[in-house]
């Protein structure tokens, strides 16, 4: 069980995009006609709640709150894309609500409508992803090639270098220019 501070506040969506460089699209919101967003209230009460996109806020908070989402991805590590749902309390106050890395695309899925409302629409929204999803891939298989050729180009100079085999005690070991001390202390 996790009990948590309750916070009130607007319900806030943001997108991110991007790798290394990612970008964050204009603000929704999620306006209740109930107490609390649950199952039924996103995905059978047609009246249970109403997507506002962009959010009714002022300009300023709608920078912070992108500011804040591309950080939070950042931090994460996380690529591709990513929606961060956050609180906005009566005192401007921006609390992270959580990450979502696989948001929806429904009909009713806020991500596509953020960077719809961002000037990105549905095919260049997909285009995007899988340029982004190509990019991630070469840079992995990148890594792995140039890890491959720095593991063989250990093993070539190990075999070409002539250790000497002076071992004096079980904790000094002298190997070729390097000793290598065994302290107690430690």
């Amino acid at each position: 069980m996790i009990v948590e501070q309750g916070i009130k506040g607007r319900e806030i969506e943001c997108a991110v995009l991007g790798n290394n460089n990612p970008q964050a699209s204009t603000c929704g919101e999620i306006v209740l006609t109930s107490d609390f967003y649950a199952y039924d209230t996103k995905y059978i009460d047609e009246d249970g709640a109403k997507v506002v996109v962009p959010a009714a806020i002022a300009p300023e908070i709608n920078d912070k709150i992108r500011a804040i989402a591309v950080q939070a991805y950042q931090t994460l590590g996380c690529a591709g894309m990513a929606r961060v749902d956050v609180f906005l309390t009566p005192e401007n106050e921006v609390v992270i609500n959580e990450i979502n890395t696989l948001p929806g695309f429904t009909n009713i899925s806020m991500y596509p409508k953020l960077w719809q409302a961002s000037g990105l629409g549905y095919t260049d929204l997909i285009t995007r992803l899988i340029e982004l999803a190509l990019e991630r891939h070469a840079a992995d298989n990148a890594l792995k090639t140039t890890m491959q050729r720095l593991s063989d180009l250990v093993r070539q100079l190990l075999q070409n270098i002539q250790f000497e085999q002076n071992i004096q005690t079980p904790g000094n070991i002298l190997i070729g220019r390097f000793q290598f001390l065994h302290r107690d202390d430690e």
